[in-house]
């Protein structure tokens, strides 16, 4: 009888428990593609000069070949959800919810290409390639300027669609082409 008893209120007292919350990941809204070719009014040497003086103190330069107009620039951010938008996992922003459970990073490379069109105006193209890392699970989103980027991830919830999607905000894309404009 006490057995009973006892599987009695332990069914009562797990029935009268609510129910696990259901895990809900909402995709990240549509963001206006960002124009990313500006036309400078100067020189193509003048301008490549000042880009190396402008960015060269900013970020640390990986590489640059002035015959080939190109110069690409390293950037790292602990301000994820400034820069990117994932989505969300249960009202809570996506980047900082991987954060929270296994800790992220963002890094990435700004590609810039100059094209001389004529002796007194220059074409630049600027394009950011993000990388968003989970670091306990290794998964990777690779994605850039105005090409957002669905992958699978390793271990999603249960019953949640698998794919999770990240593209750039245009934030980092707006400050490195405002900074180029200025140049002129």
């Amino acid at each position: 009888m006490l057995k009973r008893s006892s599987l009695l209120f332990i069914f009562f007292l797990f029935s009268c428990q609510e129910p696990a919350p259901k895990n809900t990941y909402v995709p990240p809204g549509a963001i206006e593609p960002i124009e990313t070719i500006l036309l400078i009014n100067q020189d193509f040497d003048n301008i490549w000069r000042r880009l190396l003086m402008e960015f060269g103190s900013d970020f640390e330069i990986k590489s640059r070949d002035m015959k080939a107009g190109e110069l690409t620039l390293l950037f790292n951010s602990k301000e994820i959800p400034k820069y990117i938008d994932c989505g969300m996992m249960n009202k809570e922003v996506y980047v900082n919810y991987i954060d929270r459970i296994f800790e992220s990073t963002l890094d990435g490379q700004i590609n810039i290409t100059l094209e001389p069109i004529d002796k007194n105006s220059t074409s630049i193209q600027t394009i950011v390639m993000y990388r968003f890392i989970s670091k306990e699970t290794g998964t990777r989103w690779s994605f850039q300027t105005n090409k957002p980027k669905s992958i699978l991830v390793g271990n999603p919830a249960y019953g949640l669609d698998p794919y999770r999607e990240c593209r750039s905000k245009n934030f980092l894309e707006e400050v490195v082409m405002k900074q180029i404009a200025e140049l002129e």
